[in-house]
Parts: structure tokens; sequence; C-alpha cells
């Protein structure tokens, strides 16, 4: 009985580690062994305790010792635990999804994966973040992916010894220029912020397709506007 119930464990744990493979096979290869390591051992915890109870053997102490084991290996993991409850936050909630740009503390990029462990970002200088779960549901996370683009605003400081409407119709005519990189439809507008005695502060308000090129792009616009004032003085 001992055997049969040795050899079942063993044919079991095999089924059990295909089954996962087949059903994780698209996770984090890491993730797949790890969760095959742990089927496993639990498939052959429960084998070795049954066979155990056929050879009329204590088994008490031995239970005893697995939850202390269970108890030690909880404590310390705490901190892989707490990022797999934050990654199930995550999918519930649908706060952001792969291919989303998002802002937290002091980091911006595209998300490029979301593993039981950390959420993956790619920054707009491609460098490759990794970010705890667990922080992302305790941080104040910004997404800045929407249907519509995301709108930039490009701060310029000019003379007042330049006509308003005249520079207006310059910045206008920059964005314009950039239409290929704004949302289609969508025009550019200018804002006056403020005006004092020397200077005018504006800001040309671009809604622009790609998050990533949103300092190219407001480079782009400051040297356009740059070389055109310069051409009107």
């Amino acid at each position: 009985m001992v055997a049969l119930i040795l050899a079942a464990t063993w044919v079991f744990s095999r089924l059990l580690a295909g089954f996962v493979s087949k059903t994780l096979g698209k996770t984090n290869p890491n993730e797949v062994r790890q969760a095959k390591r742990i089927v496993v051992w639990s498939t052959w915890l429960t084998g070795i305790l049954l066979a155990l109870s056929q050879l009329y053997l204590e088994v008490t102490w031995l239970l005893i010792a697995v939850a202390i084991g269970a108890i030690i290996v909880a404590i310390a993991s705490r901190d892989f635990l707490s990022n797999v409850a934050a990654r199930e936050t995550i999918d519930v909630y649908n706060q952001f999804k792969i291919g989303d740009w998002i802002k937290v503390g002091k980091v911006f990029g595209r998300v490029v994966d979301i593993t039981w462990n950390d959420t993956i970002l790619s920054t707009v200088n491609n460098e490759t973040v990794y970010i705890p779960n667990s922080t992302m549901t305790r941080s104040v996370m910004i997404n800045r992916t929407t249907q519509g683009g995301i709108r930039i605003s490009v701060p310029i400081t000019v003379s007042n010894s330049l006509s308003l409407q005249e520079i207006e119709d310059t910045l206008l005519g920059i964005g314009a220029e950039l239409q290929e990189e704004l949302v289609p439809e969508s025009k550019p507008d200018v804002r006056i912020v403020n005006i004092d005695k020397n200077a005018t502060k504006l800001e040309l308000l671009l809604r622009i397709n790609n998050p990533a090129k949103s300092r190219i792009i407001s480079s782009e616009v400051l040297k356009r506007t740059k070389k055109k004032l310069q051409e009107k003085l």
C-alpha cells in the first residue's frame, strides 16, 4: 500500500506539474517554475503523510513541523505574498494595463509587463524600471493614457514689443506643422498665462498621440518659435 501511494504520488505530481505549465504557459517562466515547485512539494507532502499513516506511525509531530515550516516560509516571503495580493488588486480594479503610460512617484513610463511580483515600466529614456506591485497599490498612480491621447503644455515667454496676435498666429502655425504628431481632429490652442511690463507668458496646448514624445515635441516647438520670432524682429 505504501509503495502504491508513493507511485500514485509521483504520477499525480507529474500530471499537476504539466497542468500548471499549460495553464501558466504565457506568464513569466520563473513564475511557472516556482508554481510547479509548490504544487510538486505539496503533492509529495500529502503522499508521504498518507504513506506514513499506512505504517501506523505517529504523524502528529510531522504535521507540527510542517506547520512551523509553513509559518516560517510565509514570514520570509511576506513581501512576495503582498506583491501577489497586490497583483490581484490591480487585475480586479483594472487601474492600468500593458501598453498604458503611467506615472508612479517620479517614474514615468510605459507598462510592458505585470508579473506576480513587479510591474515593469519602460521609460522615455529606454530604461527598464521594476516597481513592486504592493508599491503600485499604495502609491498615487497617474494613468496618462486616454482614448484621446494626452495634452501637453509648452510654456513660452516673449517680449511685449511683438504683437500679441502675431505671436498667437505664429504658435498656431507651428502647432499645425506638427499635425502628424497630434490626435486626429484636434487643434492647437494658445493660452495667455501672464502679462507684465516687459514680457508675456503664454502656453501652446497640444494633444499628442504618444506621451513618450512629449519632451521632443516641446523642444521642437521652442526651437521653431525662437527661429520664427527672430525672423520677425
